[in-house]
């Protein structure tokens, strides 16, 4: 919109401030409306999912857990695979996952008309999301990718690879920069939210060890890995 360095008159500014509420108010009952409507078409949902009415969702492929919050107008799309979201997972705006993908390697036909058959089965591999995730914002994830427990996605990433637990991956393609906390808190922190059943493995946690950016162990961690 241009407007001028002159300020409208009065009238005008109320009726268009006047307008304006209309409008909003219209437009939150509407996405409430549309919400309402639409949220039983998930394929699951757990308590206080919140989503945006106005998202791009092929609802009966996702699965969704207790307390996520999908953002600002997603794109969550996956038309045979599937994509599973955990618990206490939030994204940022404008986040796309795109589960499957197209042939490109057919000669003398366009890449449009290739349909797919039943042995072609590594093109529609969905994408997987574990607990206690944050995916920034216009964060891409692809076909194929498992996000571990408790990583962090920087906006703008592009995720063509699975990410460990506790890791923070970032950049274009999304690579692993660090982890969040030293192996040790890694422990403390699983201890605290996770019955013994639920909590990563010590190979799991051994292998979180090794990754870039990871602090040297200590011996007690040594001696809680084994």
């Amino acid at each position: 919109m241009r407007v001028s360095s002159r300020r409208p008159g009065r009238a005008i500014v109320g009726f268009a401030r006047l307008l304006d509420l209309i409008w909003a108010t219209a437009t939150r009952v509407r996405r409430a409306v549309r919400g309402v409507a639409t949220v039983g078409r998930f394929a699951a949902y757990g308590d206080n999912f919140a989503f945006d009415p106005d998202g791009v969702y092929t609802y009966g492929t996702i699965e969704v857990g207790r307390n996520v919050d999908l953002g600002h107008r997603p794109i969550l799309m996956a038309a045979r695979s599937r994509i599973r979201i955990g618990d206490n997972v939030m994204f940022g705006p404008e986040v796309t996952i795109r589960g499957g993908n197209h042939r490109i390697d057919r000669v003398g036909v366009p890449m449009v008309a290739v349909e797919k058959g039943h042995a072609d089965g590594d093109l529609d591999r969905g994408v997987t999301i574990g607990d206690d995730v944050w995916v920034g914002t216009r964060a891409v994830i692809l076909h194929g990718v498992t996000i571990g427990r408790g990583a962090v996605i920087g906006a703008g990433a592009v995720v063509t690879r699975s990410v460990p637990a506790y890791a923070v991956a970032a950049g274009n393609p999304a690579r692993v920069i660090r982890l969040r906390w030293p192996v040790e808190t890694i422990i403390d922190h699983e201890q605290l939210l996770y019955p013994p059943e639920r909590r990563l493995t010590p190979a799991d946690l051994a292998a979180l060890g090794d990754l870039p950016g990871a602090e040297p162990r200590s011996n007690s961690t040594e001696a809680a890995l084994h």
